[in-house]
């Protein structure tokens, strides 16, 4: 669970010090950022049942929340009192539940019949994909959260907003790295058309996580055929919300059953989604590797999914990353120390060389705790050959991805040692023998270099019968 800050949440001034007095309808009446809901709640014939006994939950979309969508769907939306209930009550619990509790439920039972999700999938609580703003506001009859958005109840076709792909992307300050990719792409007047389309929209720590090196090359004018391949793997031709099985044209208002479909993108190659169920929450992910961190972000031309990975095509590898083994680690501020010891090793030209290596490649923590004394006694010229020997059996002489590992291999270093390898529920961990203790985690797979690879580990490796105990 997220810092408990983010669950007592101190409401502001606007609500007055009165508000654990004053019933719900009292206290938005108190806010000028509610006075949208309550003319919704006045003209659905809800503000007589808000006032009573209760107790009730109430999450409060703020003015701007509705703002949001598009003025005649709004329009539409406070003129039929069928459709406005049925939204309004949507927002409605029958009981008095504050975010702790509920994030202690997940899922909560609304008036107008169907669920809400809670979740804190970051930095924010939110609810289905509404972020709370302001939690706990009290009331003599129950609570109310306020929320950033209009929860739209899922057998209702999805609420058309004001935005197309391009502005919400351009407004959400995690997609910035993607606006910059499509610009460079030269995608985003496509993006502004009608479509329909569907966004995989990986955020800027999913790029983030991309080998070192492979953003900026794709980013060159030369290599702009492959950044819009990558990019166009990321759509759909078509709108699929996370409520959508593969035959349905619309978003929303059909159940994915919990099981893989497959979606052809706008690249030509297929996708495949994967809905599962976790702890009484929908999970989603895209080709077993990308989780979706935020669905349903529906706009005029489509829907937004934001994931947290980018998503390679198959049989479509980034380009070559321009730094080899050594300017890759020097590139990498926790690798500084490994970088002076391959240095003092006399060891940098090798792996600067066009032949290709794997290096595993411990952080400077790594150095640090080994035993006191022990790396300034190998950085000494007497044992350089000994600091030969740790290095080089941290490096196999050809280039091994994360993608191509077993369970279970045993590797013959360049020093000549052997060296386990294991891979078992996403971990890959590296030793001299399979015993927990020798094993140490890689913590980043995949930095591709122009001759290689290099993995980042938590741990320095020794080789059996060192001459230098660690």
């Amino acid at each position: 669970m997220k810092s408990v800050a983010l669950l007592s949440l101190v409401f502001p001034a606007i609500f007055g010090t009165l508000a654990s007095t004053q019933n719900i309808v009292q206290v938005a009446e108190g806010s000028a950022d509610l006075s949208i809901l309550v003319s919704a709640l006045t003209a659905g014939g809800l503000t007589g049942t808000l006032s009573g006994k209760g107790p009730f939950t109430v999450f409060a979309p703020t003015n701007e929340a509705f703002s949001k969508l598009d003025t005649k769907a709004l329009e539409s939306l406070l003129a039929s009192t069928a459709d406005l209930d049925k939204v309004l009550e949507y927002h409605v619990l029958a009981a008095n539940l504050s975010m702790v509790e509920l994030m202690a439920v997940k899922i909560a039972k609304t008036f107008e019949g169907e669920n809400v999700h809670v979740s804190n999938p970051g930095s924010s609580l939110e609810v289905n994909n509404a972020k709370v703003l302001t939690a706990n506001v009290e009331a003599s009859n129950g609570v109310v959260h306020i929320i950033d958005s209009v929860l739209n109840p899922p057998s209702m076709p999805a609420f058309p907003l004001k935005v197309n792909i391009v502005k919400l992307a351009e407004s959400t300050k995690e997609l910035s790295t993607l606006v910059s990719a499509l610009v460079a792409a030269d995608l985003v007047d496509i993006l502004n058309t009608p479509g329909p389309f569907t966004v995989f929209a990986p955020t800027n720590d999913a790029f983030s996580k991309l080998p070192a090196g492979t953003f900026e090359n794709l980013m060159k004018p030369e290599n702009k055929k492959q950044l819009v391949d990558l990019l166009k793997y990321h759509l759909l031709p078509i709108c699929r919300s996370s409520e959508t099985p593969p035959g349905v044209g619309d978003c929303a208002g059909h159940k994915l059953l919990h099981k893989t479909y497959t979606f052809e993108t706008v690249e030509g190659k297929d996708v495949k989604v994967k809905k599962s169920i976790h702890d009484r929450t929908d999970l989603l992910t895209v080709n077993g590797k990308a989780s979706v961190i935020s669905a349903n972000n529906f706009v005029t031309n489509g829907v937004v999914h934001l994931i947290d990975s980018v998503l390679i095509p198959p049989n479509g590898p980034a380009p070559t990353p321009a730094k080899n083994i050594v300017e890759l680690c020097e590139s990498e501020k926790d690798l500084s120390t490994l970088v002076a010891a391959v240095v003092a090793a006399g060891l940098a030209d090798t792996l600067s060389s066009s032949k290709e290596f794997t290096l595993f490649a411990p952080t400077n923590d790594a150095f640090n705790a080994l035993p006191p004394g022990t790396l300034e006694k190998l950085m000494k010229p007497e044992n350089k050959q000994e600091l030969v020997d740790i290095l080089t059996y941290h490096v196999l002489p050809e280039e091994v991805l994360s993608t191509d590992l077993k369970p279970f291999q045993a590797v013959t270093t360049v020093e000549g040692k052997p060296l386990h390898v294991t891979k078992w529920g996403g971990l890959v961990r590296v030793g001299p023998s399979l015993s927990s203790k020798d094993l140490k985690n890689v913590t980043k797979a995949d930095n591709l270099a122009s001759n290689g690879v290099v993995h980042i580990i938590n741990g320095v490796l020794v080789p059996p019968a060192a001459a230098i105990i660690i």
